[in-house]
């Protein structure tokens, strides 16, 4: 069971090509793409173990010393170098780097980086890569602090209750379960609300919630899960 998306076609605010000047010695974008790539990374990881990104420890930009800073933002920057360098989408390397580079640092590579992500098949049957990355870009209502401690909650979650997908981690499914929160709400604020305790009668809610988004992600409910439902 692979997750459906509610909708076809691009995700809100899909891109196109872009003029935008090019911002590798921006601060701010330089953050953006540090915030964006700790969220990035579990999800990237789980599913390639053999990946470099595996090694990055998912840190809010406040909390990273200076050079675990250095470090990330230079795998943007030479992302970004590479781009410059390549002669077609096919040239490029490491796609979700790559990806995450020109939509924050370069962003005149946008489109190629675009094609380039979404050359592989998508874990969604309506959704391209890029269109799925897009979506799970930090959102004006969620601080990247709050979206991390929302993800070990999550993943504590279903390790416990839940059986995840068969080639997926509880990482990567928690991932796309805050994508099709996203999908459908248009930011972050539901899926942090999934693991606030909000009383009783939210508390159900949120609880049932959670359970069609991991179950629209491919996670299954486990003997545990099946047992506290007959408890309620």
């Amino acid at each position: 069971m692979l997750p459906s998306f509610t909708t076809d076609g691009s995700a809100p605010g899909a891109p196109a090509e872009s003029s935008a000047p090019d911002k590798r010695g921006d601060a701010a974008a330089q953050q953006q793409f540090f915030d964006n790539v700790m969220l990035m990374a579990p999800m990237v990881a789980s599913l390639d173990p053999s990946s470099s990104w595996a090694s990055v420890e998912p840190t809010a930009w406040d909390d990273a010393d200076p050079t675990m800073r250095e470090t990330v933002v230079g795998m943007g920057l030479d992302a970004c170098k590479r781009a410059d360098d390549a002669a077609a989408a096919s040239e490029l390397e490491d796609p979700a780097i790559t990806w995450l580079a020109a939509r924050f640092l370069c962003e005149e590579h946008r489109e190629v980086a675009d094609e380039f992500l979404s050359n592989d098949a998508s874990i969604s049957p309506t959704h391209t890569m890029a269109d799925l990355f897009e979506l799970a870009l930090v959102h004006e209502d969620a601080t990247v602090n709050e979206l991390l401690d929302a993800n070990t909650v999550c993943i504590g979650a279903l390790a416990i209750a839940w059986d995840v997908h068969e080639g997926f981690t509880p990482d990567a499914t928690c991932w796309l379960i805050r994508v099709q929160s996203v999908e459908e709400t248009g930011g972050d604020a539901e899926y942090l609300s999934l693991f606030t305790d909000a009383g009783d009668a939210a508390n159900t809610a949120s609880d049932a919630r959670f359970g069609e988004l991991a179950e629209a992600s491919g996670a299954t409910p486990n003997n545990l899960s099946e047992l506290l439902e007959g408890m309620e």
